[in-house]
């Protein structure tokens, strides 16, 4: 008995401890803030559960007074708060600071002390101008910096001077005009860079030289039209870049080769007419490649991805004028197990395409105009183990007589008996314009004989070209389809039908 009462005395006593400690956090937490523990994950994303104090959204214009000492996470998003003028230096324990969202112009209104556990530092959608030399110097332990939407347009070259353990760095949408080299000096250790959406006029050589630690790059929307060949010369642990957006007219393949370590290509949205064989040489642990949204995409050449041994998918979606993949675009690509092509222009994706990749496990061709005949019918003959994704959106779009008609329900013996040009006319380049070739597929039977009124070259065994007037000449198919050819059509020739080829006579646009 005597046992049992020292105990119950104990319970008590530590009962009432708990209370006077909850009792004095619960009057240090600051007027209509909320403080408790929550989940907390690090920069490394160590979970762990974190003394929070949440003033979010309160319309406040100061810090609060006073803040419980054990605080780990202050989050003051979303108030008025002009300046810091009271150092933060008594939490000795504080490793996240959001001041996201507030009215914070000058970094020398932003004094928060020492802070050497300070891991996070948000200051995202504010109204800072510039960075002055060693403005977070005493933040040597930071982590993770957010700049991004203030108003930046100079940083100095020390702006980022202590910051030796930095390793995500956000400057994306300011005004900064131009990168230096010498602010990443200060950052060996940075994984991340988002500088997207600034009017940099122009990336220069070796503008990342020091971040030989960095793995993800992101430029995305910044009217990027070209980069020069060493712009990327030094990212030798660089895994993933993005060029979003931007105004590129072709791969700017002269700089990635620079970047052996590549994993990841975003190149969407950019204006690219064609992805040609070279584009990505020597890119040999490449793992994604992304070319959707892209306005001008035609054609996929021949042997465009080549010689990717780790490649595992490839997205190239919602290309409005994409309508033509060669045969052999993609070539030695053993681990490719994601092909996602929806939404383009495609009217087909041939056979000895698919059965080039050993790995392929899933396809995306639905929302393509896509023509059910003899080129298309391997995906009714049963020897794949292809998954197509959004089966019921698999349609034909013609011929005619099957459009509208999900393509694994036409018989395949119909589709033998039906095989049209693979490129449309409504694909082809205006009559005006002569400044690209267009790869075509033609078939012919070979029985035909030359005509004498002939009056254009024509490819060697295609069959005559009887005349059609005299400006021009027209190569119909005519019987069953028992050869195929293939050339290119000059700028300025146009199809006077889907299975009629004509070409003016003048020498700017012969065959060849």
């Amino acid at each position: 008995m005597k046992d049992m009462s020292v105990a119950v005395r104990v319970f008590a006593g530590l009962m009432t401890a708990a209370f006077v400690l909850a009792s004095r956090d619960k009057a240090d937490c600051p007027q209509q803030c909320v403080c408790e523990i929550r989940p907390w994950f690090s920069p490394t994303s160590v979970y762990m559960e974190a003394p929070t104090v949440d003033c979010n959204d309160l319309g406040l214009f100061l810090l609060p007074e006073r803040l419980p000492a054990d605080t780990q996470v202050l989050l003051l998003q979303t108030n008025n708060i002009a300046s810091v003028t009271k150092a933060l230096d008594y939490l000795s324990n504080i490793t996240e600071i959001n001041l996201s969202q507030n009215n914070l112009s000058s970094m020398a209104e932003l004094a928060l002390g020492s802070l050497p556990r300070l891991l996070s530092l948000h200051m995202e959608e504010n109204w800072l101008g510039s960075l002055p030399n060693s403005c977070l110097a005493q933040l040597n332990g930071l982590q993770e910096l957010y700049l991004n939407h203030n108003l930046l347009s100079n940083i100095a070259p020390g702006g980022f001077l202590g910051l030796w353990n930095l390793q995500r760095l956000h400057l994306n949408s300011n005004r900064l005009q131009a990168i230096s080299s010498h602010w990443f000096q200060a950052t060996p250790r940075l994984e991340i860079l988002m500088i997207g959406e600034n009017p940099i006029a122009k990336i220069q050589d070796m503008n990342f030289e020091p971040l030989t630690n960095l793995r993800s790059l992101v430029l995305a929307r910044m009217n990027l039209s070209e980069i020069p060949d060493g712009a990327l010369v030094g990212l030798d642990q660089l895994e993933s870049i993005s060029f979003y957006d931007n105004t590129f007219s072709r791969v700017p393949h002269g700089a990635l080769k620079k970047v052996q370590s590549l994993k990841f290509l975003d190149l969407n949205k950019n204006p690219i007419q064609r992805i040609q064989r070279g584009d990505l040489a020597d890119m040999l642990h490449l793992k994604e490649f992304g070319i959707s949204s892209m306005p001008e995409l035609v054609s996929i050449d021949s042997f465009a991805l080549s010689n990717l041994p780790e490649l595992s998918k490839i997205e190239a979606t919602n290309n409005p004028k994409l309508s033509y993949i060669h045969p052999n675009a993609f070539h030695k690509l053993p681990r490719l197990e994601t092909l996602m092509l929806n939404s383009n222009a495609l009217s087909a994706l041939h056979r000895i395409t698919v059965e080039s990749l050993p790995n392929l496990r899933e396809v995306s061709m639905h929302s393509n105009p896509l023509r059910c005949d003899c080129v298309l019918r391997w995906v009714n003959m049963n020897r794949t183990r292809i998954r197509f994704m959004e089966p019921e959106s698999l349609l034909c779009s013609e011929p005619p007589e099957f459009e509208g008609q999900r393509v694994r329900q036409v018989q395949v013996r119909e589709m033998m008996e039906i095989c049209l040009p693979l490129i449309s006319p409504g694909s082809l380049p205006p009559v005006s314009a002569c400044v690209t070739a267009v790869p075509c597929r033609c078939t012919a039977g070979p029985s035909l004989n030359p005509s004498p009124r002939s009056t254009g070259s024509r490819p060697p065994g295609s069959g005559s070209c009887p005349a059609r007037s005299r400006t021009g000449t027209t190569c119909t198919p005519r019987g069953p389809s028992k050869s195929r050819a293939s050339w290119s059509v000059k700028p300025g020739c146009t199809p006077a039908s889907p299975t009629t080829w004509w070409a003016p006579t003048s020498d700017r646009c012969p065959w060849r």
